[in-house]
């Protein structure tokens, strides 16, 4: 039997074998919340059958991470305007003795 032959459709966050077993998450597909598994074939032991399940969620954790459309590039979160008038910065530094506030009144 081959492991790694899963179908994952991200859009139900289910995965189905080639031999007709599926499993359904909840939650994040890398980290899912619930896991669901369906009725497993009755040739297999137990080990197998946690081999498989192994493998589906390894296949679910895959095809999550593939990007599913190109990333575009992020705005800036903040950018300040063009026509921003200049106003006089506050400094709580002490003053030197030969220096004077302008004022633009």
């Amino acid at each position: 039997m081959d492991f790694t032959a899963w179908k994952v459709d991200l859009s139900t966050l289910s995965a189905s074998h080639e031999s007709g077993f599926t499993i359904e998450i909840e939650g994040n597909p890398k980290d899912p919340s619930s896991v669901s598994p369906g009725r497993f074939p009755t040739q297999l032991s137990g080990v197998e059958q946690a081999r498989l399940l192994r493998h589906g969620m390894e296949a679910i954790a895959r095809a999550a991470n593939k990007p599913s459309r190109p990333a575009r590039p992020r705005k800036a979160a903040f950018t300040p305007p063009a026509n921003k008038p200049k106003r006089p910065v506050l400094s709580l530094k002490k003053r030197q003795t030969g220096e004077r506030l302008s004022s633009d009144g």
